[in-house]
């Protein structure tokens, strides 16, 4: 469903657009967490192909990693989530960077930040504010931009990325309670609607002045991960989401609606899951679903 285009022909009077807004409201849920003012983000079950969770688990059930598959793993996906923040940084020169540590460039700076604070999630149990702020830490070390909204914990000032206006600096203290009374709560069953959800919620709050991409994608296998689906360590989500970069941000932009429905980037992210572990099978040659093009799937 793509609400921008449907909430503009139904102010323009078009009935179709107006009935299908209207069909949507009726199938939208709220979820146990809340927007800067307080409304709840919603999401709708329905919309969830039923056939796209089975497959997800079926190809996850048959993944086979090693130890080894895991540290390259952490490396390329360093690589891809610093891609997407605009790194020049070529997948042949990664050797360099990690043997060497090599930080001639900026994104070979972000590349390597970004791999230790893998290793730091890795390391530390907490989940709380001061790990996330910890984090950026490491994000941003020596790399980072617009220093000047840097504040002692969260930014200052106001950001705007794309059409996206971030809270209030003044209500980021509440964004975050939200965040994490989400993230620790028993609430949604399915960790990759969870995960996608506090993926959505982290960009969406925007708490540091730079890193908020970077953080919120090591978030989202960080999370799968702590559910229980170890394998996630080797496999490289932000691969898929560079590969479909502008899909990414297009979801991003259509979960921001009249009704806080975030199914769209719901829907965005459990493609990633899919096409990921899809083509990470096809590697090992192991073929356990017949391929489904999701995105072509819902334009009808």
């Amino acid at each position: 469903m793509n609400y921008k285009i449907l909430e503009r022909d139904a102010k323009l009077g078009d009935y179709q657009a107006q009935k299908q807004l209207e069909q949507r409201r009726e199938q939208v849920e709220p979820l146990p967490i809340r927007d800067a003012l307080g409304y709840p983000l919603t999401y709708c079950p329905s919309a969830i192909p039923a056939a796209l969770l089975s497959d997800i688990n079926k190809m996850y059930s048959n993944i086979s990693i090693t130890a080894i598959d895991t540290e390259v793993s952490i490396e390329k996906e360093s690589f891809h989530s610093c891609r997407i923040e605009g790194a020049t940084t070529t997948i042949d020169e990664l050797f360099d960077i990690f043997k060497a540590k090599r930080t001639e460039k900026k994104g070979d700076k972000m590349i390597l930040n970004t791999y230790r604070a893998v290793k730091y999630l890795n390391l530390t149990s907490r989940r709380d504010v001061d790990t996330l702020v910890q984090l950026w830490k490491i994000v941003t070390d020596g790399v980072c931009d617009n220093p000047n909204l840097s504040g002692e914990r969260f930014r200052k000032g106001v950001v705007v990325v794309g059409t996206h206006e971030a809270p209030d600096v003044e209500l980021l203290d509440y964004c975050m309670k939200q965040f994490f009374s989400f993230y620790h709560g028993d609430n949604l069953d399915n960790p990759y609607i969870k995960a996608a959800v506090l993926h959505f919620y982290f960009v969406y709050m925007h708490p540091f002045c730079d890193g908020n991409g970077r953080i919120s994608r090591l978030l989202t296998s960080d999370f799968l991960i702590r559910s229980g689906l170890e394998n996630f360590s080797a496999l490289t989500l932000s691969k898929t989401i560079n590969e479909t970069s502008h899909a990414y941000y297009e979801a991003l932009e259509n979960s921001e609606n009249s009704f806080h429905d975030v199914t769209p980037f719901i829907l965005y992210i459990l493609k990633t899951v899919y096409d990921n572990l899809y083509e990470e099978l096809g590697r090992q040659d192991k073929y356990i679903v017949s391929y489904t093009d999701w995105s072509k799937e819902w334009e009808h």
